[in-house]
């Protein structure tokens, strides 16, 4: 069995580095108001995102957009927004890097079903271009300057990564599947003993325990698949993951932190391997991984009718495409075609920007659990709710959804 740990921004954000969107346009129009606040009162301020005629003299106080707005409204001069998709993310209440990637979407296909849309597809694509390039470089900023610090939190995100099986969480085929497998050896180690092929001591500590439990029993197969799914199951059958791979939709490596199971659990004489994928891409440049920002959800009604257009430019940012610009969806598909895996979700929305890679997840024949860890915001205030419904839009079988989904009885903050 192995595991994939779905990383989205929430894991950063879970250790400190400040990769929000909020925290990103914020440090923006604040870099920006401070060049704005050099040039001299009157005079003309321009770079490829902005244009001001006349510079403002005095600024309503603050270093947000909410500032910058409120400073001209009412000002004479002249403010026009060359990056028109800069002006829209930073007038919504927009929370989410995922929200960005919708809205960007929303004006693609306005810009070819809206023949009163004046904001053509070239331009929309070079303003997001503009925004990926000063995301880019945000990061980096960020990631040169940070040190990972607060121990607890890596004990307690660790824990989680590589805490054992459980098989009341997975899927009803998976739980049958597992009981046949360990029924099946647990009646060749009988057979073996009675027949003095094999002496006890030639037998785990677990598969010991599980003769010494079950065997005499009128219904071994029904007892086995009880113990299976009961907290005592540690006690009987080896329960953990034997590869673990790290889907890093961040730009950033923080996962890296926990490549070693060895700091957080105790496998006696096994340790899972891990690797990880960056799917989205990296800021590290000696990584050649080159950043993804755009949308990717071919599920959507919309996405047969850009495709038929016939116009590579609607296509420039959609996500299934840049994934062919390098090997990891491939190495992913290797890993999820190997043998059964569960998923558990540290830190990601599942938005629909990403709907057509967490689908081909989701539903795979081989997933056969999926795991949130949500964010809890107050005593009684969590987003596991948001969470589920986001997951939901990824699956069109819904009756695989409720299988594989893990109630929330099972389910645990990513933090406490």
């Amino acid at each position: 069995m192995n595991r994939i740990i779905l990383i989205g921004n929430g894991f950063d954000l879970a250790h400190n580095l400040p990769t929000s969107f909020k925290e990103f346009l914020n440090d923006y129009w604040k870099k920006l108001i401070e060049q704005i606040k050099q040039c001299q009162p009157g005079s003309t301020f321009q770079d490829e995102d902005l244009l001001i005629e006349k510079v403002p003299n005095t600024w309503i106080e603050g270093t947000d957009y909410r500032a910058f707005r409120k400073t001209f409204e009412n000002y004479t001069g002249k403010l026009v927004f060359k990056n028109r998709l800069l002006k829209t993310i930073s007038e919504s209440s927009i929370d989410n890097w995922v929200d960005i990637e919708n809205e960007y979407y929303k004006l693609l296909i306005r810009s070819f079903k809206d023949e009163s849309s004046k904001y053509s597809i070239t331009e929309l694509n070079k303003d997001l271009d503009r925004i990926k390039d000063a995301l880019k470089n945000y990061i980096e900023n960020i990631v040169n300057n940070f040190e990972f610090g607060d121990e607890s939190i890596k004990t307690q995100i660790g824990g989680k990564i590589y805490s054992r099986l459980n098989f009341v969480e997975f899927t009803e085929e998976a739980i049958n599947n597992r009981t046949q497998l360990e029924y099946d050896q647990l009646i060749e180690n009988i057979q073996n003993l009675e027949q003095d092929k094999i002496s006890p001591n030639q037998l785990s500590n677990d598969q010991q325990n599980l003769v010494n439990r079950l065997r005499g029993l009128d219904d071994i197969y029904h007892n086995l698949r009880k113990l299976l799914l009961s907290q005592s199951a540690p006690n009987y059958f080896q329960l953990y993951p034997e590869n673990v791979l790290f889907l890093n939709f961040n730009y950033t490596k923080v996962d890296h932190h926990y490549h070693s199971a060895g700091q957080f659990e105790n496998y006696e004489d096994f340790y899972p391997e891990t690797r990880s994928i960056q799917i989205h891409g990296s800021v590290y440049r000696y990584d050649y991984n080159p950043i993804i920002f755009g949308f990717g959800d071919e599920i959507d009604e919309h996405y047969q009718s850009i495709e038929n257009l016939n116009d590579n430019r609607y296509l420039e940012h959609i996500k299934s495409i840049k994934y062919l610009e390098t090997d990891n969806y491939k190495r992913l598909l290797d890993f999820i075609n190997t043998e059964d895996y569960q998923i558990f979700i540290l830190g990601h929305s599942c938005g629909n920007s990403d709907r057509t890679l967490l689908n081909t997840l989701f539903e795979h024949q081989n997933c056969v659990s999926i795991k949130v860890y949500y964010h809890q915001k107050g005593e009684n205030l969590d987003n596991f709710s948001e969470l589920t419904m986001n997951i939901t839009r990824n699956f069109n079988d819904k009756a695989s959804l409720r299988d594989k989904v893990v109630n929330k009885r099972f389910c645990e903050p990513l933090l406490r």
